[in-house]
């Protein structure tokens, strides 16, 4: 019997029975656990109001060795993410967040790293920056974390200076204009204004950056990249994109 206890976020958790859940925990030393809350369905269970989804809880998980499903012998909530629902665009970032922590990482693989960006990521707009700036924030430093988000300064092809900047998934980076070959026109092109913001996005903290940075045509084209380079890592679209850039409203393209 193998035991883990440490913090997680809850990713999300869907019904087992009718009285219990599995859990999709995204712990700091283990990576992805599924595990199966019992009772957790129940009014007076124990669990109740902790395994929501991003909530921060300090879980005590066992599994039998050789399985894949551990169950939840407890959890206490940290801090908890119910107030970040309240509002739409906050919403809709946190399930985009979700579905890309859901389908791109895969189960007992430590990512220290992704889970110090979820924090970051959610301690941020708790404290007010615009939800839009976050979703950019984190799903360039995912992309980063995960080798598919090399730096802008080299062709990924022959190493020359890629600009003007396309990004092409096939490649998993940034192609010259004598790389792309027939390529062009499949990427994503990055124009100066939304390179600047890339390059902020990489050496800033989400709070160091210019309060603008989440909307305008440069933004666009940013999350465009990143949509991009984010179906090609996962296999396909991500199915919350639509929600999130309706959340953007009308000036999602505007400066």
């Amino acid at each position: 019997m193998e035991t883990f206890r440490g913090e997680a976020y809850v990713i999300s958790r869907t019904p087992l029975t009718e009285s219990s859940f599995v859990v999709t925990l995204f712990t700091r030393d283990w990576g992805i656990i599924k595990a199966v809350a019992k009772g957790a369905r129940r009014l007076k269970s124990p669990f109740r109001g902790t395994l929501e989804p991003f909530n921060r809880v300090a879980v005590l998980v066992a599994r039998k060795e050789h399985s894949s499903l551990g169950q939840i012998r407890s959890s206490d909530l940290v801090d908890g993410a119910l107030d970040l629902y309240e509002s739409w665009p906050r919403a809709a970032a946190l399930a985009a967040m979700q579905e890309v922590l859901q389908r791109g990482l895969p189960e007992g693989s430590q990512e220290e790293d992704t889970f110090r960006l979820v924090a970051t990521a959610i301690q941020n707009m708790r404290e007010g920056v615009s939800p839009f700036l976050v979703w950019l924030y984190f799903g360039v430093w995912f992309l980063r974390l995960h080798g598919v988000m090399p730096s802008p300064d080299r062709c990924v092809g022959c190493g020359a200076d890629p600009r003007p900047l396309l990004y092409e998934a096939g490649h998993a980076g940034w192609l010259c204009d004598s790389c792309r070959g027939d390529s062009k026109g499949q990427g994503q092109p990055v124009g100066p204004k939304a390179e600047r913001m890339l390059r902020q996005i990489l050496k800033l903290p989400i709070n160091g950056l210019p309060p603008e940075s989440g909307r305008g045509q440069a933004a666009w084209e940013l999350r465009s990249m990143v949509y991009l380079a984010l179906a090609a890592f996962l296999g396909r679209p991500l199915a919350t994109r639509q929600a999130l850039e309706n959340a953007y409203g009308d000036d999602a393209r505007s400066d």
